[in-house]
């Protein structure tokens, strides 16, 4: 009987089927759309957040690079100031350790010979003798 059924209406049932399976193809290919456009739309906007991230990284590593080179530029004014302490230290040592130039400087201040004689014969610097030659003249 209902075998008899499923003959008499075989062609009615086969386009049901088929019906069906169309059907079922539009609503997957119209789901698989949605899905789509979804994924798209979180794409597109994934990509914009890397964008915009990328470009706040750019501005905030130029941002540490000009600090980076002003620092660099202090530390160089700084290393020039340590070296010419340190030369100033050595040469005051020098002349420290060896009072003879002194004592022949002041000497020379106190005898009344020039500046120039003072500079020549001790080797001291002109501000140094001038300061000698203001304290200790005759």
């Amino acid at each position: 009987m209902f075998i008899n059924l499923l003959l008499s209406n075989f062609e009615i049932f086969i386009f049901l089927s088929i019906l069906f399976i169309v059907f079922a193809f539009i609503l997957l290919f119209l789901l698989q759309l949605q899905n789509f456009r979804s994924n798209k739309n979180s794409i597109i906007e994934y990509a914009d957040s890397i964008n915009n991230t990328s470009r706040e990284i750019k501005e905030y590593l130029i941002v540490v690079g000009n600090l980076l080179e002003q620092q660099k530029k202090e530390l160089a004014n700084i290393s020039e100031k340590i070296d010419f302490i340190e030369r100033e230290i050595n040469r005051l040592g020098n002349i420290k350790g060896s009072d003879d130039i002194l004592n022949i400087a002041i000497n020379m201040a106190r005898q009344g010979n020039s500046k120039e004689e003072i500079i020549n014969k001790t080797g001291l610097r002109e501000d140094e003798v001038e300061a000698i030659y203001t304290y200790y003249k005759k």
